[in-house]
């Protein structure tokens, strides 16, 4: 069978809050530029959901954004969604016929959402207003007077309708948006960080961080760990919790720190503390920066598990908690990294880009924004399955969704 790839980018509330993710279908790593008919795009998304059981984990129990066309439409494809999981964004490509508003006219009714995607302004779409839930809009293709003026035809109709703007690559972007109404955002506006001189890390970030770098010392110490987590009530709380999680079924009477670190077991210790520590550092921030970092960091240590890559093993799953780490903490990360205890290998990886570290991480972000052209010949290079590479990205979003999502 021939490997079939899925690609997600986040979409954004006025929080900064993750509202779901736009599905895109890739046929493989070579062609990630290679136009593929409509239907077929589509129906390969619907084949990952129905036979690969994929999107469900892929958007982290977020709403999926899925290209329809026409003949997809016409063909009822949405129907095998439950309503509750889906937005069918209608290509711009789209020819607007008396099947397809009729069709769209059912979708309503049924209660599906129904998104226009890059929105022209032109008339044609006038038809489908009355069963539209959302409109797309390209920040690269539409001024923000034209989000303007469409606001402010959108506040005329009864029905509610949201506006997604695509392509937001800034703060600035984002702000101006925001001020004007927008209600989604859909962009890397939110891994650009807002560096100030004289940056400063709290103490609290500060002990977090101890916490997590004391967590991947070659020689694990109980002792230390318990000292540092005493240190904070959110720690000590998360960590109880996380205690009475691993129990399930069997409630452990806790008297200690160091007997709740002790009973998670080493391995347990160093993702359940990267997951409070990164969580509790990311709490003013997107929350999508933290998912991904964790995302990044699971799938790298899969892939660690084999040829080459089992060389960087031991630090591959907290190099990808780290490379999120300077937009999440608005600080350079090179200069964060000069003052903590990080080895020279991630240092290499994360400040210079270079590396096998480096390039594990390279295969990690690909889903995340599948412009990284050379991963493939990452592959190449480390004799590495395609299909062991998307595996590795399915697992750990099942992690992600039973452990922190």
């Amino acid at each position: 069978m021939k490997n079939k790839f899925i690609a997600r980018q986040a979409i954004l509330d006025r929080n900064m809050d993750t509202y779901g993710y736009e599905l895109l279908h890739r046929d493989s790593l070579d062609n990630i530029f290679k136009d593929l008919p409509p239907e077929k795009a589509t129906s390969q998304v619907i084949y990952q959901n129905h036979v690969l059981g994929d999107i469900s984990d892929i958007c982290l129990g977020k709403i999926a954004f899925i290209n329809f066309d026409k003949i997809t439409i016409l063909q009822d494809v949405a129907l095998l969604f439950d309503k509750k999981d889906i937005v069918i964004e209608l290509l711009e490509s789209i020819d607007i016929t008396a099947e397809v508003i009729f069709k769209v006219s059912e979708l309503y009714k049924k209660g599906y959402q129904v998104a226009l995607d890059d929105y022209d302004f032109s008339d044609r779409w006038n038809a489908l207003f009355p069963f539209i839930s959302i409109i797309k809009v390209d920040v690269e293709d539409i001024s923000i007077s034209q989000i303007e003026s469409l606001k402010a035809r959108l506040s005329s109709i009864v029905r509610e309708i949201k506006i997604v703007t695509e392509r937001v690559e800034t703060l600035d972007q984002f702000q101006a948006l925001k001020s004007i109404g927008v209600d989604y955002f859909q962009g890397y506006f939110f891994h650009k960080p807002e560096i100030k001189s004289g940056y400063s890390v709290s103490p609290l970030k500060l002990n977090l961080l101890q916490l997590f770098l004391e967590v991947y010392k070659p020689n694990l110490e109980f002792d230390a760990i318990a000292q540092i987590v005493s240190r904070d009530i959110v720690l000590v709380s998360g960590t109880l919790k996380l205690v009475n999680s691993a129990a399930e079924s069997n409630k452990v009477e806790i008297t200690s720190i160091k007997q709740a670190i002790t009973y998670l077991g080493s391995d347990k210790v160093k993702q359940y503390v990267a997951i409070i520590s990164m969580s509790t550092l990311s709490s003013d921030e997107p929350n999508e920066l933290f998912l991904e970092s964790i995302v990044r960091a699971k799938t790298m240590e899969y892939i660690s598990n084999k040829g080459k890559f089992k060389q960087v093993k031991e630090v591959a799953f907290m190099t990808g908690v780290l490379s999120n780490l300077g937009s999440i903490l608005n600080v350079p990360l090179d200069n964060l990294l000069e003052g903590l205890p990080v080895s020279s290998e991630v240092k290499l990886a994360l400040n210079n880009q270079q590396g096998i570290l480096f390039e594990l991480l390279m295969l990690a972000k690909f889903y995340e924004k599948p412009e990284h052209e050379h991963a493939k010949d990452i592959l190449v290079k480390y004799n590495i399955e395609e299909s062991f590479h998307f595996d590795c990205y399915k697992k750990a979003l099942k992690w992600c969704m039973t452990y922190v999502a």
